[in-house]
């Protein structure tokens, strides 16, 4: 059954954070990335199970499921090539796991892979390397990189056309890149600030444009998460962030559709707000996107709402709503049969795979939901997972706008600077927390439960512990309640730090000697690269009634008294792990990279030379978790 399944036809799949596509033979149907992928003729369907490192088939006839497959840990994307083998990207071992007549191969590709696509032949392997900024083309016979493409910071999605006449020369290949940049005479924290970016290239790797979303009326595209392709355009699935006050619920993340022309055409992108009360209730995260062979619908799979929104594109005029179809928790993938009638849909954290007549669309019904792995977390971490991830249950969310993931996806940092009651402040990276309390960059929470605060006011939530919140640094919120606490949890162990690319091991190393002789592990040091911590039990932090945990604030020369509200007495010290997939920096997003931080005298230190600075930013951008943490020095250990 395994061969049977082993052909590929992706028909419309796309990549919700990390995914691949499946690849036609000469078919015309495009390879995009995406976690759920089709055969070609359109018998079964391969899912990824990330939590259990495993994928599962599917009989697309009988919504049968077949035992798990182990491949490599955190498998984000799948793709089936015209042989039959079937290609599962790895995100967290950085590898591409091939399963072929019964055998399992596994291919390096280089950290954190976002996407993956192939070519019409199958014979390539187009992956995103999103902590390395590249492309890895891999030859799938000869089970090796043959090529690297830089493309730019932060590439995530990818997709790879087909037009049909089994050159794998002449396609296109289209790169999204998951966080916006400044715009331009762009600023940190405006509406209008940022824009996103693809990269279009040839098959062989040769920049054609560098497309361009634009802000929207709501505010600037992040996030770009999901991409589908025809013969002419990519339609890119993404948030839609305003940072700017005040700080509401309606008024901070959004969701958008944007639709790119693609070359030889011209034209400029197109934006839908999937938000807009004038077309659509309240939705989250846009994660994948499936469009028709004809272009004429989309369905976009909705992480934080747990359903599909179904949209007729209307051949270019206004686009139409069609309905809503309920899916299992947090869809991160979708694609649909050869005939466009017919959507499977990877619910991540309910385990399934839903099964959606799309034929109907009036009753639009949910055929099945098919189970397709064993749940591998500990009730109170997958409790944790659903709430982070979730905007539909009333106590987190006002009529399901945010979610937690709205500016920490995947647990990270969603790059932008949100100009909040205590000031501009930089969204900050959730992973490796444990022991660096207290929290935010005035430290003004002193435990994980104190997000309850957050909760209901940013996010407009009733409250998963209503009358606890904003007792920030009062008595303690945690124990108040299971869900918060399972959020907590969650946050404080479920979110892994990013792998580093690694550069020049002579510069690091290098680097490792300024960084210890500069006294940077006085504020940098130990195991959590950070000396943020408590000067005392939670809830006895504040008895003056300061809203800081003023013993933990370091300054560092970066307090804008026209701006910050807070700041006075500096700022509580971030960790420097993952500080590469954490840009930009400080508390108020003002250093867009690690040389703006070293530029600053008071912060860095005495002044460096150009060899010195060079080699300590690369070792500053080779710290993740296998980093060997330099010591604290004595003065600054704990007692």
């Amino acid at each position: 059954m395994r061969k049977r399944l082993l052909s590929l036809l992706l028909v419309g799949l796309w990549g919700c954070s990390p995914p691949p596509g499946p690849t036609p033979s000469a078919d015309g149907v495009p390879s995009v990335s995406s976690p759920i992928a089709m055969s070609p003729d359109g018998r079964t369907v391969w899912v990824v199970n990330p939590d259990a490192d495993t994928v599962t088939a599917l009989d697309a006839a009988t919504f049968a499921a077949g035992e798990p497959i182990g491949v490599g840990r955190e498998p984000w994307s799948v793709a089936v090539a015209p042989s039959g083998t079937i290609v599962v990207m790895n995100r967290r071992d950085g590898s591409l796991t091939l399963l072929a007549a019964g055998e399992r191969t596994d291919v390096p590709v280089g950290p954190e892979p976002g996407g993956l696509a192939l070519s019409p032949s199958g014979r390539l392997a187009y992956v995103t390397v999103s902590s390395a900024d590249e492309v890895a083309v891999v030859d799938l016979a000869s089970r090796r990189v043959v090529r690297r493409v830089p493309v730019g910071r932060y590439p995530w999605a990818v997709g790879v056309t087909d037009d049909g006449d089994a050159d794998d020369g002449d396609e296109t290949l289209v790169v999204t890149h998951r966080l916006a940049a400044l715009a331009p005479g762009g600023r940190e924290g405006r509406d209008d600030g940022k824009l996103a970016r693809l990269s279009v290239m040839t098959a062989d790797g040769r920049l054609l444009s560098e497309p361009v979303i634009e802000p929207h009326d709501f505010g600037f595209p992040n996030v770009l998460e999901g991409l589908a392709l025809t013969d002419d355009r990519a339609y890119v699935a993404h948030l839609l962030d305003g940072p700017e006050p005040p700080a509401v619920f309606h008024g901070t993340v959004s969701a958008g559709l944007t639709s790119v022309p693609l070359p030889p055409g011209g034209g400029g992108a197109s934006t839908l707000h999937l938000n807009d009360p004038a077309f659509s209730t309240p939705v989250n995260f846009p994660r994948s996107v499936a469009v028709t062979a004809d272009g004429r619908r989309a369905y976009v799979a909705l992480a934080g709402s747990d359903v599909v929104m179904g949209i007729d594109m209307m051949g270019g005029a206004a686009p139409r709503l069609i309905g809503f179809w309920a899916v299992g928790s947090n869809p991160r993938g979708i694609v649909l049969d050869p005939s466009g009638s017919r959507a499977f849909v990877m619910n991540h954290l309910s385990r399934d795979v839903s099964v959606l007549d799309l034929a109907d669309t009036v009753g639009r019904p949910e055929l099945a939901r098919v189970r397709v792995t064993p749940e591998t977390l500990d009730p109170e971490t997958i409790l944790g997972a659903r709430l982070f991830n979730s905007a539909v249950d009333p106590r987190l969310s006002r009529v399901g706008w945010l979610s937690c993931a709205s500016c920490h996806p995947d647990g990270g940092s969603d790059g932008t600077t949100w100009q909040m009651a205590d000031g501009p402040r930089q969204t900050m990276p959730l992973w490796r927390l444990e022991g660096s309390a207290p929290f935010h960059a005035s430290a003004t929470r002193d435990e994980l439960q104190d997000v309850e605060g957050d909760i209901e006011t940013l996010m407009g939530g009733v409250g998963l512990a209503p009358g606890a919140a904003n007792r920030l640094l009062g008595s303690a919120n945690g124990g108040v309640s299971e869900e918060l606490d399972a959020l907590a949890a969650f946050v404080l162990h479920g979110i892994r730090v990013p792998r580093a690319a690694a550069p020049d091991p002579a510069e690091v190393a290098a680097g490792r000697v300024v960084f210890e002789e500069s006294g940077c592990a006085g504020c940098h040091g130990g195991p959590a690269w950070t000396v943020s911590s408590l000067p005392g039990p939670v809830g006895t932090l504040a008895p003056d009634g300061s809203l800081e945990v003023v013993g933990a604030l370091r300054r560092v020369g970066t307090y804008d008294p026209a701006a910050d509200v807070l700041g006075e007495h500096g700022f509580d010290v971030p960790t420097l792990l993952g500080l590469h997939a954490s840009a930009p920096y400080l508390h108020d997003g003002s250093a867009r990279d690690v040389a703006d931080v070293l530029a600053n005298a008071e912060h860095a230190g005495a002044p460096l030379s150009p060899a010195d600075r060079e080699a300590l930013r690369a070792f500053l951008l080779s710290i993740d978790e296998e980093t060997e943490p330099v010591p604290l020095p004595r003065a600054g250990r704990a007692e």
